[in-house]
């Protein structure tokens, strides 16, 4: 009896994994790439497209009834799975900021944040259209004119690769498993990730700090 139900358990929520799991690994493998490999912001997400492609493709072709040949593998690659990933990226990267930015100042700053961060909130808004950016980049002044202590090295700054590595996210009247999963999702992906309040609550993600 407990196995028929975590069976169908399974069954249900099957679909919503082999979804999702090429995302992860798209924006996973690029936050691996950047603290682990010290990989550009550019290189880091044409690994991470690499990776969530190759996943893409396994998914898409263990789709079918008959067991997929390497000429049925590499049309879905080429032919469906690559334009899509490049087509989402694009997309996630150039575009999005002006749908998720509480404001036209914070969507001017959208191409600031570092490529993998962008991308990270474009699989996010997916499954959630209300995902919003409240803050991305700031200067030490900022600190001081809304009334905080002045962070020394706060991933708001420019950092020294010409890019922001952290951005705030709306939390207020989004409900609380909203929030909930939001904040599993990005940590999932490998972002630093806190629920705390500066001038109102939000959600911090930033991007982790590169070892070595």
């Amino acid at each position: 009896m407990a196995r028929d139900r975590l069976d169908l358990a399974w069954r249900g929520v099957r679909p919503v994994v082999l979804v999702a799991l090429p995302f992860l690994l798209l924006v996973r493998g690029a936050v691996v790439a950047h603290r682990y490999l010290d990989a550009p912001g550019w290189i880091a997400v044409a690994l991470g497209v690499v990776l969530g492609g190759a996943c893409a493709t396994a998914v898409a072709a263990r789709l079918g009834r008959r067991r997929p040949t390497r000429a049925r593998v590499r049309a879905i690659a080429g032919w469906l799975v690559a334009p899509a990933a490049l087509a989402f990226s694009i997309y996630s990267i150039g575009w999005l900021g002006h749908a998720t930015a509480k404001s036209p100042t914070v969507a001017a700053s959208w191409s600031e944040l570092h490529p993998v961060l962008r991308l990270a909130i474009g699989t996010a808004r997916l499954a959630d259209d209300g995902v919003t950016v409240t803050e991305i980049g700031r200067e030490r002044a900022d600190y001081a004119r809304m009334g905080l202590p002045t962070i020394r090295n706060s991933l708001h700054y420019v950092q020294g690769d010409g890019w922001v590595h952290a951005v705030d996210l709306r939390t207020r009247g989004r409900g609380p498993v909203r929030n909930a999963l939001t904040h599993a999702w990005f940590f999932a992906l490998g972002f630093d990730t806190l629920r705390h309040a500066g001038t109102a609550d939000h959600l911090h993600v930033a991007l982790p700090r590169r070892r070595g």
